[in-house]
């Protein structure tokens, strides 16, 4: 999934969770029910990688928004020096105050707690009815009216991009841009007001697992806090674009980038990425030094389980070396561009490393991958 993929998809959740308990329901929407399917587009060009992304998306809801599902499916195809089809596929339900995230590559479901919602509903205002404050919080601005399959719309810039909502809640179509790539989703159905059956808030027969990050209630607050950082960076952002209008694109994600670095998300990826990129060399290392000798494919593919291996080992992310990858191809004529590229990694890797150590935020940590 690209990086504007899932900032469209953090606003996306960002909006479901902009709502309200009463009593015993958590009122995430004017609207008793609701089911909506979205066409998801996006895609751009950064550094010679040219992407697109294609796939739907379904969000349903009933009981005012006490329950409701989200699912998405989507294949993005990059090309330039690598050519890749990445498909992704998520799934959460929020039931009450209770989320549930599928994992479909591990077949498993992570449950834990809506920290909005808790807050929410520990603090007795109005979720429902308090979403326009919270956008404004987040820098939103409302900028007009328009239909999105009939239904009129409020739209609101934030970030540069803009949002479409039904009745100032429900998202009907949602544009973004970050860093030169863009993502899009539109309703192309939309029916509320209706029953929605319960087959549609079903989940897959996975064991279900308790998320570490989600334990407990006063965790669930200290995530949302972590949301009102979010949203106050936001909307000091969307304040200095409203101050010059006519700030160039390049500015506006100049500023976005310099705020992300400063808060503490960014200072938290900062300082993993400073431990990780050493280790991430050393593993590179040993797949080099391995595969230089590597007679047969069969030696290459141990060469690969030894780097991964060494991989987990150092406590590297599995993502960085996914077994979904495309299998590596090992023979006379691919051998020498292979241990070409490789090399020509971990040189890049080697000069970049330094300066990424003296990187004192996200900003400076760019910097240095621009410079190679």
């Amino acid at each position: 999934m690209t990086r504007a993929v899932k900032f469209l998809t953090l606003l996306f959740a960002l909006l479901l969770m902009t709502t309200m308990a009463q009593a015993e329901t958590v009122k995430r929407y004017s609207l008793a029910s609701g089911m909506i399917e979205y066409e998801v587009t996006g895609g751009g060009n950064v550094l010679g990688m040219i992407s697109e992304t294609r796939g739907r998306s379904t969000l349903y809801f009933k009981n005012y928004g006490d329950v409701t599902l989200e699912e998405q499916e989507t294949t993005t195809t990059m090309s330039g020096m690598v050519s890749k089809e990445d498909k992704a596929h998520t799934m959460k339900k929020i039931d009450h105050v209770t989320v549930y995230t599928v994992d479909f590559e591990r077949k498993k479901i992570n449950k834990g707690t809506d920290p909005i919602a808790s807050q929410y509903l520990a603090s007795g205002k109005n979720m429902s009815t308090d979403s326009e404050a919270q956008l404004q919080k987040m820098g939103g601005k409302k900028i007009g009216t328009e239909k999105v399959l009939g239904y009129s719309c409020e739209v609101w810039s934030l970030m540069g991009g803009k949002q479409w909502l039904y009745k100032g809640q429900v998202p009907l179509r949602i544009e973004a841009e970050v860093m030169g790539m863009k993502s899009g989703m539109i309703a192309v159905k939309a029916t509320f007001s209706k029953s929605v059956p319960d087959s549609k808030f079903q989940l897959p027969d996975y064991k279900i697992e308790v998320s570490p990050d989600y334990v407990s209630g006063g965790q669930a607050l200290q995530q949302g806090e972590e949301m009102n950082e979010f949203g106050a960076m936001m909307g000091d952002m969307q304040a200095q674009m409203n101050a010059n209008p006519n700030m160039t694109e390049a500015e506006q994600t100049a500023i976005m980038m310099q705020a992300m670095s400063n808060s503490n998300q960014g200072k938290n990826q900062l300082q993993q990425q400073k431990d990780q990129m050493p280790k991430m060399l050393q593993v590179m290392k040993h797949m080099e030094t391995c595969l230089s000798k590597a007679s047969s494919q069969a030696n290459a593919d141990h060469c690969e389980k030894e780097s991964s291996r060494l991989a987990k080992q150092l406590g590297l992310d599995d993502d960085e070396f996914s077994d979904d990858e495309d299998p590596l191809v090992w023979n006379k004529n691919t051998k020498k561009q292979i241990l070409s590229e490789l090399k020509e990694g971990i040189q890049s890797m080697e000069q970049m490393i330094p300066c990424i150590e003296k990187a004192q935020n996200m900003m400076d940590m760019m910097k240095c991958n621009q410079e190679m």
